[in-house]
């Protein structure tokens, strides 16, 4: 009876998993690096991770042409991304454009999208090689 009742349960469990899930998902490090490389117009191999406080990624970026170096903060909402300058203030006010991220190609690509105060939005896709 055991038995029958633990394959009934796994059974469920299983048919409540969906394809979404199955996917292969990126880190939150992974995601910062691509928002931030996308809000800044580098590459994100470029964002390097400094070091992790809790549910906040904090990312540096070593512009070539006089080794200035730029500090990132990230964090993870659902399926938003909200960024700061390192030091400097959450980009989450209501007139700060908004940040968010997709899973696509059953998690060979994760798309960044900005949503811009005027109503207007742009779209970058990432493979997941150009981010890890």
């Amino acid at each position: 009876m055991f038995f029958v009742l633990r394959l009934i349960a796994s059974t469920m469990l299983f048919a409540n998993v969906s394809l979404a899930s199955a996917a292969p998902a990126f880190e939150d490090e992974a995601i910062c690096r691509a928002a931030i490389a996308s809000l800044m117009d580098r590459d994100p191999k470029m964002m390097q991770i400094a070091r992790i406080a809790g549910d906040v990624v904090f990312l540096t970026y070593d512009r070539p042409i006089d080794n200035f170096v730029w500090t990132y903060r990230c964090r993870i909402e659902g399926n938003r991304v909200v960024w700061g300058d390192e030091p400097g203030r959450w980009r989450d006010g209501p007139k700060d454009d908004k940040v968010f991220f997709e899973v696509v190609e059953g998690g060979k690509q994760l798309r960044i999208v900005k949503a811009h105060g005027d109503g207007s939005s742009t779209r970058q896709l990432f493979d997941r090689d150009a981010i890890l």
